[in-house]
């Protein structure tokens, strides 16, 4: 290795710890990089309030379920946006290489979790089952779907990770960072997710049109996955960058 290179390394090192990678990305959120990140900010909320409005009993065990939810989808998310991030990798290489098609196997998913949440709320009077179960297993998945089809810009913050995680020597501490990076992107979206669900269930509950609000809920996550299968979320991502560039 040539010894600026090394250089270049270490002062990279230096300057990135995991408070700043997850600082960076959960401030992002509230920032004007969130035309960016409504790619798939408010799909997230969406799929948020419709969980909540699925839950029947208390207030305290719903809000409880809501935040499980919450944690699989952080996992999920964190763990692929990081490999993807690891373009010095052999797995972050392989993802990229094949992206289209895991962004197609996405858009199948996030159509089937849709279709899901909107039967489940539209027969929800008559199951008597609990659906937690189910939805504890799929809120990973759809976080592993999301980091798929999400196509960050590039704040500062991950600009020096990204640099730093490309490097082979920085494999697994640059793989490390990433995913802090990741859980504190989630982590926004949980905290502004979380109060949304709850004003969003008031609302439905004072309206007595709950199931109207999971099937709309449903929905926008259909819409998600249909863009995604049909090669829309384009079109999408360039109306959002649009209002970076004038």
């Amino acid at each position: 290795m040539e010894p600026g290179h090394h250089h270049e390394i270490v002062r990279l090192a230096s300057e990135i710890g995991y408070s700043t990678a997850f600082a960076g990305a959960f401030f992002s959120f509230f920032s004007i990089w969130q035309f960016c990140i409504a790619q798939i900010s408010p799909f997230f909320m969406a799929f948020l309030a419709g969980v909540y409005l699925l839950e029947k009993s208390a207030v305290r065990k719903a809000v409880i379920n809501l935040i499980a939810v919450s944690i699989g989808y952080l996992a999920g998310f964190s763990i692929i946006f990081a490999l993807l991030g690891s373009s010095g990798t052999d797995t972050g290489s392989y993802l990229l290489y094949n992206i289209k098609y895991f962004r197609l196997l996405s858009g199948i998913f996030i159509l089937f979790t849709g279709v899901f949440i909107a039967g489940t709320g539209i027969l929800r009077k008559v199951i008597t089952l609990s659906t937690d179960a189910i939805v504890w297993l799929l809120a990973p998945f759809l976080g592993v779907a999301f980091a798929f089809i999400y196509s960050p810009c590039i704040p500062p913050v991950l600009s020096k990770l990204l640099n730093y995680a490309s490097i082979p020597e920085n494999a697994v501490n640059g793989f490390l960072l990433l995913a802090v990076y990741g859980m504190g992107l989630s982590s926004a979206f949980v905290a502004a997710g979380i109060p949304l669900a709850m004003a969003v269930a008031w609302q439905a509950d004072k309206g007595r049109r709950p199931g109207l609000i999971i099937v709309g809920s449903a929905f926008l996550l259909m819409v998600l996955g249909a863009m995604n299968i049909t090669g829309l979320m384009v079109y999408y991502k360039a109306f959002l960058l649009g209002f970076f560039v004038e």
